[in-house]
């Protein structure tokens, strides 16, 4: 059965959001403003699910997908004009900070979007491709194990999708028909700030250096891992390392080349491992990088913890401008990325510590460490409460949360606030993700008497 309904907001997770006999309806691919006809797909209690059959009254901030493709494996938004969804991530940021945040007057600034004159794609500097047990090779689909078969892919930098097309077909070619019981998927990682060291390939863009990580099935058996990696090698410019995983024997992987990239932020040499976080978004990383240190405002007597400090990229930027940086990360690989990163930077004044968060700032609180500032960049899933009472324990005057997901920064919000230690000063959306409901936030906490 089909039904009319008014389309009134946008939810967290990208779907417009209308109401049907007194219950919340989520409806995929519509804009608030609109007038649809929706079939409701799934009932939950409380709320239910439909998918969009006709537009009755269209939003004018309605655009046709450039790639509809996209649109069921990751670019939910691009239905929606690229000023729309900046002014919508504001306000989905403010909503959350208000309702799980508990924060009434929360100030969210409008969400900086990609640089004027950029296109709101092609922007990525890693992406990780699944291979189907039907030999598709592309994206995952929305909620599914299915594959989107992708030819090209506009999400990353030019010279990464001339990877990618390298790579799908000669995978393709390699293992023919067993692609997809063999190959689970591959990663692949380019280092665009270091671009202007690097040669031109002979359609003239400028190559990139790059890292593949091929995924094997669990279970399959590649012949000769180590002859496919010195094969994928060659297949384009720039590769400089090929690692391929799950493969059987002592440690599970092979490569050829090197198994790091040396990439460049604002001037900055910083190492990534194949394993490590390093922000998607090379435009917007700058963006993410000034912002957060102009609203912490780091002097030159000030100790700051930088948590979840990945390769090192804030503790970078705080070291110049503060005494010392008490960088903790658990990621083997990235506190090994971190201490290279330091060295390249000739920077003696950062400590990167290896191990979890909450049980590393409980010891320092425990020792009464000084820590004046402290910025946090958690993993979507936000900070463990033990590690958020570890911090304000140690009470640094002021804290600049850099979250990927504003459900869970509004959350540990919250629980910072609660009390009345801190405040919120104010939160900053950056664009990281354009096309998608993804939404990268800076947020300024303030000890309540400090300022």
């Amino acid at each position: 059965m089909s039904i009319d309904v008014e389309l009134t907001d946008l939810a967290y997770g990208g779907d417009a959001v209308g109401r049907y006999e007194g219950r919340v309806l989520f409806v995929p691919g519509g804009i608030p403003g609109e007038r649809v006809r929706v079939e409701i797909v799934e009932e939950r209690r409380g709320h239910a699910r439909a998918q969009l059959l006709e537009l009755l009254r269209p939003a004018p901030e309605r655009v046709e997908p450039m790639y509809p493709q996209l649109s069921d494996s990751g670019c939910q938004w691009q239905h929606i004009a690229y000023p729309a969804q900046l002014t919508w991530k504001a306000h989905i940021v403010r909503q959350l900070l208000v309702r799980i945040g508990k924060q009434p007057d929360a100030l969210v600034h409008p969400t900086i979007g990609m640089p004027q004159g950029m296109l709101p794609w092609q922007y990525r500097n890693i992406a990780l491709f699944s291979v189907g047990l039907g030999n598709e090779v592309g994206f995952k689909m929305n909620d599914s194990h299915d594959v989107q078969d992708l030819e090209e892919c506009p999400l990353l930098h030019p010279a990464l999708d001339q990877v990618y097309q390298a790579v799908r077909r000669k995978l393709i070619a390699y293992f023919d028909t067993s692609l997809g019981e063999m190959i689970q998927g591959f990663t692949i990682r380019g280092a665009i700030g270091a671009v202007s060291n690097a040669g031109t390939n002979f359609t003239g863009i400028r190559a990139v250096p790059t890292l593949l990580s091929v995924h094997a099935r669990a279970g399959s058996w590649i012949e000769d891992p180590q002859q496919l990696a010195q094969e994928l090698m060659t297949i384009a410019p720039g590769i400089v390392g090929v690692i391929i995983e799950r493969v059987g024997g002592r440690y599970g992987r092979v490569f050829v080349g090197q198994e790091f990239l040396t990439d460049v932020v604002l001037g900055r040499r910083f190492r990534v491992s194949a394993d490590s976080f390093f922000q998607v978004n090379p435009l917007q990383t700058s963006v993410l990088v000034e912002r957060g240190l102009a609203m912490l405002e780091p002097q030159r007597t000030d100790i700051v913890l930088d948590g979840y400090s990945g390769v090192g990229l804030f503790s970078s930027f705080l070291a110049p401008r503060c005494s010392r940086v008490i960088a903790i990360e658990s990621q083997p690989s990235a506190v090994m990325d971190a201490r290279a990163s330091a060295a390249l930077n000739n920077q003696n004044n950062i400590t990167t510590l290896e191990g979890p968060l909450e049980r590393l700032l409980g010891q320092l609180s425990y020792r009464r460490e000084r820590m004046d500032l402290a910025l946090l960049d958690p993993p979507r899933a936000g900070c463990l409460p033990k590690a958020l009472q570890a911090l304000q324990a140690i009470a640094p005057r002021a804290i600049c949360y850099v979250s990927c997901d504003p459900s869970t920064l509004a959350r540990d919000i919250a629980t910072l606030c609660s009390g009345g230690r801190y405040r919120l000063v104010s939160a900053q959306p950056i664009d990281m993700f354009p096309q998608t409901y993804h939404i990268e936030c800076v947020a300024l906490l303030a000890r309540v008497g400090s300022r």
